[in-house]
């Protein structure tokens, strides 16, 4: 059977919670955009706040502008049943607060993908390279994948060449949509991403 391949966006939600701070509370926040493991630079008891500008309904997957994926015990319950875990996946609790900073007690943690892949259809895709330097890619407008080069087993990985480029699966995106969770914005590969 042949998967499709979707990339995260940005939820465009205006009902929905957001988070706006990791910059300012994790010192090197940027390596989650390499899926470099965190543990060491996120213990659990990091303190994330809702953005009080932001709606108030609280989601499984919820939005924000560094391409972290905050989940819900729900959401890291599929990714552990589909054997996102570990090596794979690195889960990093953190303590979410609501507007008022007092602890929401549903836990949540920010899903590290650690797989890369080098899968990249540089022919086919629309990216801009780095000024500073030509070999880096700076933004990816349309994503095309050379699916041949993706394992059989990748469910959900970054692009090997733009490591914040998070991939998932089109089965685990129907399992996510099953389970019924909320927040999840995706976009599928070969097309234009918004934003």
């Amino acid at each position: 059977m042949p998967y499709r391949y979707y990339t995260f966006v940005h939820a465009l939600d205006p009902r929905a919670v957001e988070i706006v701070d990791l910059p300012d509370r994790v010192d090197d926040y940027f390596y989650l955009r390499d899926g470099v493991p965190m543990a060491g630079y996120l213990p659990p008891t990091t303190a994330l706040a809702l953005y009080e500008r932001a709606g108030d309904m609280l989601t499984d997957f919820i939005a924000n502008p560094d391409t972290a994926l905050y989940v819900s015990q729900p959401a890291q319950k599929v990714m552990g049943e589909r054997g996102l875990t570990d090596t794979v996946v690195e889960l990093l609790p953190f303590v979410l607060l609501d507007k008022r900073g007092r602890r929401i007690r549903e836990p949540y943690a920010i899903a590290n993908p650690l797989l890369k892949v080098a899968c990249l259809d540089f022919e086919r895709s629309k990216y801009r390279r780095a000024a500073s330097d030509p070999n880096e890619i700076a933004e990816v407008k349309v994503l095309c994948l050379r699916e041949d080069e993706v394992p059989s087993d990748a469910q959900l990985f970054r692009v090997a060449e733009f490591p914040e480029m998070i991939v998932l699966r089109s089965d685990l995106l129907e399992a996510f949509q099953q389970a019924g969770l909320t927040g999840l914005a995706v976009h599928p590969t070969g097309t234009e991403i918004p934003g």
